[in-house]
């Protein structure tokens, strides 16, 4: 399945994937928006510890996170162990420009996004899977890739690709597929899924 995200994700324009980010994030976050310098921000997270965080620059370029709690490449851990963590959480992002580094080095923590620190107070947000756009396609990052050949560690399973499937890459975008993949109608009564569709059509709309 991550495979086949990864290859949808690839196949998706600037456009059409911004819209879709930006409607998930409308409909599905329910923190308080993040801003940072430099790039828009937009994320998702499910309550049970995973994510997917992008950062979209004015160049065209996109800076994707993700975090899959039950990875073997999760490296938040003991604090007393900062430093290590700290170091192999770094090293994914090996290959990555710095300027898009620098939009998850040394900024503050969020709901989607774990600082893992150094006993000096240096920090990075914790990702399972580091991937960006550079305007013409996708990458994943030369450290975590590494990481993964040298752990023989499947890079698109354990990264938490999954962590994208809100965004429904490479399938229609419309609100009755969004309703249909988001919600349970059995859980709805006719008023309930009406509402949830007059919300949905909402947010399509303001993002078209």
């Amino acid at each position: 399945m991550s495979e086949r995200i990864w290859t949808a994700l690839q196949r998706t324009s600037f456009a059409d994937l911004k819209r879709r980010v930006t409607v998930v994030d409308a409909l599905l976050t329910d923190t308080r928006r993040v801003t940072v310098t430099g790039a828009e921000r937009f994320a998702y997270h499910d309550g049970d510890g995973d994510s997917a965080v992008w950062y979209f620059t004015a160049d065209g370029r996109i800076l994707l996170l993700t975090q899959w709690h039950d990875s073997e490449l999760n490296a938040y851990g003991d604090h007393d162990e900062a430093d290590e963590d700290f170091a192999v959480q770094d090293s994914y992002f090996d290959g990555v420009p710095a300027n898009l580094v620098g939009l998850v080095r040394n900024q503050p923590e969020t709901t989607e996004s774990f600082n893992i620190r150094t006993h000096l107070g240096d920090s990075i947000h914790s990702a399972t899977g580091v991937f960006w756009f550079d305007g013409i396609r996708w990458r994943v990052a030369e450290g975590l890739a590494e990481h993964c050949r040298r752990k023989g560690i499947d890079v698109y399973e354990e990264s938490g690709l999954c962590c994208v499937n809100a965004y429904l890459l490479g399938e229609e975008f419309t609100p009755k597929r969004y309703f249909a993949r988001h919600h349970c109608a059995d859980d709805l009564d006719a008023a309930g899924q009406r509402t949830a569709m007059d919300v949905i059509r909402a947010a399509f709309a303001r993002h078209a």
